[in-house]
């Protein structure tokens, strides 16, 4: 598994953190260079303590942990497991972003996650104004999923 980066997100008082690698084929894909699995850093534990240090350097400022790619769920899913484990002791809200169907996605990775956004990108389905959770989506069969309410 690959960081291939992270980013603020101040308008969600998020970090973002991006994995690269991606073996799906969504249409109008938004990080095309992420697709590449030997994009970034490789993971370990200094970068693990970086994105963390990160994250409590700003505390006051990011509510939220965006975790995007490529695809979070086509990366080595012990490694990915272990970090959702590993971040998830910051105690601010994990968001996971896939192309995935909830159901697809396993029991595990779930339970790490609070907020599960689904459902590849489909120019077809492009619309302006679809929001869930405060998050804005960019099509229509996409959707955020909570857990306690939707898993």
């Amino acid at each position: 598994m690959k960081i291939a980066a992270t980013q603020f997100n101040l308008e969600n008082n998020a970090i973002e953190v991006y994995l690269s690698g991606c073996l799906g084929s969504c249409s109008g894909c938004h990080n095309e260079e992420l697709k590449d699995f030997n994009v970034g850093k490789d993971f370990n534990s200094e970068i693990m303590y970086q994105i963390k240090s990160k994250i409590l350097q700003f505390d006051n400022l990011i509510e939220k942990i965006f975790i995007m790619g490529g695809e979070p769920l086509d990366q080595d899913l012990f490694y990915l497991k272990w970090f959702l484990n590993y971040i998830k002791t910051t105690n601010k809200e994990i968001w996971l972003f896939t192309r995935y169907d909830l159901n697809e996605i396993s029991p595990e990775i779930k339970n790490l996650c609070d907020y599960i956004k689904t459902g590849c990108y489909n120019e077809k389905l492009k619309v302006d104004n679809y929001e869930m959770y405060g998050i804005k989506l960019a099509t229509s069969n996409q959707k955020i999923n909570k857990r306690g309410e939707d898993y």
